[in-house]
């Protein structure tokens, strides 16, 4: 279980988020700290995140107190205040108000690019209106966002990135196209991302234009960030994820779980991936009003989803049974009772994708590399269902995917397809098969060392 920034005193956990040495005299404490009234250690962790984050927000600000050149643009839109107010009449003398502070604008930008050209260029824009800094916006962006939070974090790392690129005092009037596409090159050439990442970068930060433009503070139709091509992917490469082979598997599938909390999960949903080819999210949220007994047996409602494909109806594989049934035994809300959510969405997978994360790569398990986490359990599931010959658009069916053709998406839309014909099909092989029906509370169980006994000395006669 996640413990961090908590403590326990009294039986009852605190936040407690320690404050940097160089801003404690600034802060006049050491850490922040609040009661969270709960023994229970689930339920304190559901309620800190809101306290780490303002408290993490406090130790922003007094940090940005102590930031030289975050005064300098605290003056700099302090000027830009007076110059929007001053007067520009002119008096007998050709003089006016706003003539004078803008010359003192002017003389602070030059002392200023003795020692930073590029603050003094950020000072004079900002003071004068010519500019406003991209950093100052973002945040605000994020903030009115309805994406998801995972969403809304990989905004704000993309934004970051890119003002990390161009420096921390660049503007939305200085991002045009031409600077655009130099961070798009240096993108391609330099970062090692895949294609498909930096077009998500590059949507990131055009949906952050087009917000800027709905506020006025961009030009309209001013986006820089739209149209550039980025060329192929280079040949050669492997794929990301790709299905599991059989020694993979039977590691994965005997490997010992019993050093984490997780452990019946793992075990269960590493099963349940395979046979029915669900993803983590949709196991994990998985209710047990959503498992039905009909006469032909369970079948599993998965209720949302990526997209509405997703959304489906599924039978279950007749070697799934026996951990539904199990499951359905705890009287839980949910099939998989007690996973503490987490995350940017406190989804309930978090702390388990985590849990898995460490099986996979322990000495004993050793199936490490990018793309053979939880997901490729279903690669793994499609990849073997194609083998045995199951018409794709059924497995789609199965795994909630798109089915976007005219015939099998618009016309028909797989009611009369016998789901659990297919279903039956699967087979991985009779050790793979095997392995799946292993008891796992007999394995899992830790050895009994077994102790020597002693060997009584003969007694005297």
């Amino acid at each position: 279980m996640d413990t961090r920034y908590l403590v326990r005193q009294y039986n009852t956990y605190s936040v407690v988020v320690e404050i940097p040495k160089r801003l404690q005299a600034k802060a006049g404490q050491k850490r922040f700290k609040v009661s969270l009234r709960t023994g229970n250690l689930a339920e304190a962790n559901r309620l800190k995140h809101s306290y780490v984050a303002e408290f993490m927000r406090r130790i922003d600000a007094l940090a940005r107190s102590f930031d030289p050149k975050a005064e300098v643009l605290k003056d700099a839109k302090e000027w830009r205040a007076e110059l929007e107010t001053a007067s520009k009449a002119e008096d007998e003398y050709g003089a006016s108000i706003y003539g004078e502070l803008l010359d003192k604008v002017k003389e602070l930008s030059r002392q200023l690019a003795e020692k930073d050209e590029a603050l003094a260029d950020a000072f004079h824009q900002t003071a004068t209106g010519e500019g406003t800094l991209l950093k100052d916006l973002y945040p605000t962006w994020i903030a009115e966002s309805t994406e998801t939070g995972q969403t809304k974090s990989q905004h704000g790392s993309t934004t970051r990135r890119y003002i990390a690129w161009a420096g921390e005092f660049v503007t939305i009037e200085e991002t045009d196209r031409k600077k655009a596409g130099e961070y798009v090159s240096e993108l391609i050439a330099k970062s090692g991302l895949a294609r498909r990442t930096i077009k998500r970068h590059l949507s990131s930060l055009s949906s952050l234009w087009q917000w800027l433009e709905s506020k006025a503070h961009a030009k309209p139709d001013s986006n820089p960030w739209l149209r550039h091509k980025l060329g192929k992917q280079a040949k050669g490469k492997p794929r990301y994820r790709k299905a599991l082979e059989e020694d993979a598997l039977l590691r994965l599938l005997e490997g010992r779980y019993s050093t984490d909390r997780y452990a019946q999960v793992l075990h269960d949903m590493l099963r349940l991936a395979l046979l029915q080819g669900g993803r983590l999210d949709e196991l994990c949220a998985m209710k047990r009003s959503e498992v039905h007994k009909r006469a032909d047996g369970y079948w599993l409602e998965i209720t949302s989803g990526k997209t509405n494909a997703a959304v489906r109806e599924i039978p279950a594989h007749p070697l799934a049974v026996p951990i539904i049934e199990r499951r359905l035994k705890d009287k839980d809300a949910f099939l998989f009772k007690g996973l503490v959510p987490g995350g940017p969405d406190d989804k309930r997978s978090w702390y388990v994708s985590k849990a898995y994360g460490r099986f996979r790569n322990g000495k004993e398990v050793d199936v490490k590399g990018k793309g053979r986490d939880f997901h490729a359990l279903r690669n793994t599931f499609i990849s073997y269902m194609e083998g045995l010959k199951v018409a794709e658009s059924t497995v789609k069916l199965l795994v909630g995917h798109e089915r976007g053709s005219m015939t099998y998406g618009h016309y028909s839309q797989g009611e009369r397809v016998d789901l659990r014909e297919a279903m039956e099909m699967l087979e991985y092989g009779p050790k793979v098969m095997g392995a799946i029906k292993l008891d796992h509370q007999r394995r899992s169980r830790p050895q009994q060392r077994r102790t020597p006994q002693r060997r009584r000395s003969p007694q005297p006669a």
